[in-house]
């Protein structure tokens, strides 16, 4: 798995959290190629500075001495993640590490499966993590993906609308003591999360 906004960047997408369904496919393949935002050093900073995610996630996942050496585990899903980051300005192709779980067995099963941490519990998390190829998750994903580009876009039509209504061009059509520039930005703010997959063109 390889959750582009693990640790604290863009805290919003966890807001829309909901009780997965069962698609798994038990291949063990997200086990066996997990990486994260944040480089191994920043997850290091965090364990020290006490954050609970960060000690959960290195106590269940240790870290490929290269990616090379991921690559021979789980090939398919590093060339997707480092495809992925390559098309990003805000990450680094040369901080990424990829990690292997300590307690997956060889069949691809969790060995501690009712005692695994909330990254494990809440995976893929949103329509945006990358998973491995062919995954089970990747309808479930592309739902997700199209109801958030709804949601944005729905937004975005009820303030045009708004604006289009309004008397002055400053006031809210309805509600005269808010101004339609508090709804843009109100309107910008809801979109940021979502900026690094593209909302701004939603």
């Amino acid at each position: 798995m390889f959750d582009m906004n693990y640790y604290g960047t863009d805290e919003e997408l966890k807001s829309e959290k909901q009780d997965l369904p069962d698609l798994c496919h038990k291949c063990g393949r997200c086990c066996r190629s997990a990486t994260t935002f944040n480089s191994y050093k920043k997850l290091l900073a965090l364990v020290e500075q006490g954050d609970k995610e960060a000690i959960d996630f290195l106590e269940i996942f240790e870290p490929y001495a290269s990616i090379e050496d991921a690559r021979q585990v789980v090939p398919d899903q590093v060339e997707q993640v480092m495809k992925t980051i390559a098309d990003r300005d805000d990450m680094d192709a040369n901080e990424v590490t990829f990690y292997h779980c300590r307690y997956v067995s060889p069949e691809g099963l969790c060995t501690i499966y009712e005692r695994r941490p909330r990254c494990c519990r809440e995976a893929p998390g949103h329509g945006w993590s990358v998973m491995p190829p062919n995954c089970g998750f990747e309808g479930w994903q592309f739902e997700q993906r199209e109801k958030q580009k709804r949601m944005i876009r729905d937004l975005k039509t009820s303030a045009y609308i708004m604006e289009q209504l309004s008397p002055d061009g400053v006031h809210h059509p309805v509600r005269p003591d808010t101004k339609l520039e508090d709804l843009r930005l109100m309107v910008l703010e809801k979109i940021k999360p979502w900026k690094m997959f593209g909302s701004h063109y939603w």
